[in-house]
């Protein structure tokens, strides 16, 4: 409390050196101009209405006798005339200049005004009753007057305020990078090499409005590519600046980011970064091969803190498609796990196309691989920063699906502290996601945990959860200690479903298969040396000695019970009128 009192003093003589000096001076301004404004507009409109009558006598006088003192008299009043109306017009100018000079003293002082409070920081950790740190997920930036009398009240919260200032910024230099030479562009895109992560946060309404603007202005050539015009120029000198829009095509993300993927390749790479680029790289080589469905690149940048390389994968037509299902992955995992996980959302839609043949159930599928989030290791897994970082991604992803494909379920399949990730995005965007399914969660907050039940509980979203028996690092995630302690099987309307082996019914050939039990927290299948303990049994001292086994099972691989029952509630849910599981 003392903090906070201290800040708020602080705020205070920031606001009462501008209440007492700038802002009197301003506001004095601007009554004055006020006043000038109609005195100059009357004043100029008496010009023009004199000249035009002076010169009209002129002309009468002059085509009666043109040497007579009449229109001696005549031409000079008109040329008083003509020397008034110009000085009336320089007037205008003038207040013109002066009403822009003080618009923009006014800006600059908001701004000296918004730094100074931005300095001062203190009391701002919220808590309850018992001393507990509280997530605020509305903190008011402050309250608009009603654009018109009666009118609803405008509020935007401070991360709203943030994410819209984001993506006017962002938008503002994709056209101005549109426009600019191809030496100031590739200057300008060397110098930042963030603006590429940043992009994703263009507003997708925004982003269409974009991007057809400037195909507006440019042409494909015979072979599909941009050949002239702004487009042409920006695929050739920052082809992330589109690629990474949320809102337009997954057709146009993809030609764009795949020449991204060509110039990183092409430039200075870590050994790492070349690894995890090359089997990118690969996984886009073999679409249509063995059967993997067509693949899109849906995003790609290099994380602003330590550069490694970010991307969001479709397999199907995503902007086509009757139901997307997104799946992402929790900590300790990037670009260097692409493999594994590719498989196992490309299983997931072959395994889901199959069944949905088998009950000829009409609509088409995609799966989407998103692997824009920083999840960190071990040592932040009880913070709720980097899963707050991801739901901001993913709902950008989301709502620019939401943009191109509005008639599609969009749905989520979540491991780990994706699931914090992923239940935040859904309790700040009702309506976005109609299903999810949660596989060994971390934990999510209180809060979140409040407002999911209240969505449920309205029809909003269906929630299913699975926790295997193996699992022994889940529950690490929602030690007391963590800042997202609830166990999402615990709200209200979650449904829950096993993962420990069991009977899948209508799974495979109609009549159903059994599913392997999740052998421990890995999401795929696994050599890790404790995840393939299978029990123990005695040596000939009777000591008990591990079983190990050669590959574990894990949530989402296709051996595993949770995987199955997955498959067959993403048809049911492709089923349903509503979209929703019942």
């Amino acid at each position: 409390m003392s903090e906070f009192v201290t800040a708020m003093i602080e705020a205070r003589r920031v606001l009462s050196d501008a209440t007492m000096n700038t802002l009197p001076t301003l506001k004095k301004r601007r009554e004055e101009l006020l006043e000038r404004i109609t005195t100059v507009n009357q004043q100029h409109a008496d010009a023009v209405s004199a000249s035009s009558d002076a010169d009209s006598a002129y002309w009468i006088a002059y085509r009666d006798d043109p040497d007579s003192d009449a229109t001696s008299t005549a031409a000079d009043e008109r040329s008083a005339a003509s020397d008034a109306e110009d000085a009336a017009d320089t007037a205008v100018t003038d207040l013109k200049r002066d009403i822009e000079q003080l618009r923009s003293d006014i800006e600059a002082e908001e701004a000296w005004i918004a730094g100074e409070l931005g300095r001062i920081s203190g009391g701002d950790v919220v808590r309850g009753a018992r001393g507990e740190e509280v997530r605020v997920s509305q903190t008011y930036w402050g309250e608009a007057e009603a654009v018109y009398p009666g009118g609803p009240t405008i509020t935007s919260g401070l991360a709203e305020h943030l994410r819209e200032s984001i993506s006017d910024a962002v938008a503002d230099r994709i056209a101005w990078l549109s426009a600019a030479s191809g030496s100031k562009a590739e200057k300008w895109m060397a110098a930042h090499p963030d603006f590429a992560s940043a992009v994703g946060f263009v507003d997708p309404q925004r982003a269409v409005y974009l991007f057809e603007n400037l195909e507006d202005q440019s042409t494909l050539d015979a072979d599909g590519a941009w050949a002239t015009g702004p487009l042409a120029s920006l695929f050739a000198v920052a082809p992330a600046a589109i690629g990474n829009l949320n809102g337009i095509p997954a057709t146009v993300k993809n030609q764009f980011n795949r020449e991204t993927l060509k110039d990183l390749l092409a430039g200075d790479l870590s050994v790492e970064q070349r690894k995890q680029l090359a089997a990118l790289q690969n996984l886009l080589d073999s679409a249509g091969e063995k059967g993997q469905p067509d693949t899109s690149l849906l995003s790609l940048f290099l994380e602003t803190d330590d550069s490694s390389p970010r991307a969001s994968v479709g397999f199907g037509d995503v902007d086509t498609a009757s139901q997307i299902t997104t799946l992402t992955h929790g900590i300790e995992t990037d670009m260097g796990n692409l493999g594994e996980w590719s498989d196992s959302a490309i299983s997931m839609k072959s395994a889901l196309d199959k069944e949905l043949a088998d009950q000829g159930v009409t609509g088409s599928t995609a799966m989407v691989l998103f692997m824009e989030w920083d999840s960190g290791g071990t040592g932040n897994v009880w913070n709720i920063e980097r899963p707050d970082s991801g739901a901001e991604r993913i709902a950008q992803l989301l709502g620019g699906f939401q943009t191109t494909n509005p008639s599609a379920q969009r749905n989520l399949e979540l491991h780990s502290l994706g699931t914090t990730a992923g239940t935040q995005m859904i309790i700040d965007n009702p309506g976005l996601v109609d299903n999810v399914w949660l596989y060994g969660s971390a934990g999510v907050t209180e809060q979140t945990a409040a407002d999911l039940e209240n969505l449920i509980r309205r029809n909003l979203v269906t929630v299913n959860a699975t926790h295997a028996s193996d699992d022994f690092i889940a529950p690490i995630g929602r030690w007391p200690v963590s800042e997202h302690p609830v166990d999402p099987r615990t709200i209200l309307g979650v449904q829950e479903f096993s993962a420990d082996g069991g009977f899948v019914s209508g799974y495979g050939s109609g009549d159903g298969e059994y599913g392997e039990r999740t052998e421990g927290h890995n999401s795929q299948a696994s050599t890790e040396w404790y995840y393939l303990i299978d029990g123990f049994e005695s040596s000939p001292t009777g000591d008990p000695v591990p079983v190990m086994d050669d590959e574990s099972v894990g949530y989402v691989d296709p051996r595993s019970q949770s995987f199955k029952q997955t498959v067959m509630d993403l048809a049911t849910a492709l089923d349903l009128e509503d979209g929703r599981m019942r």
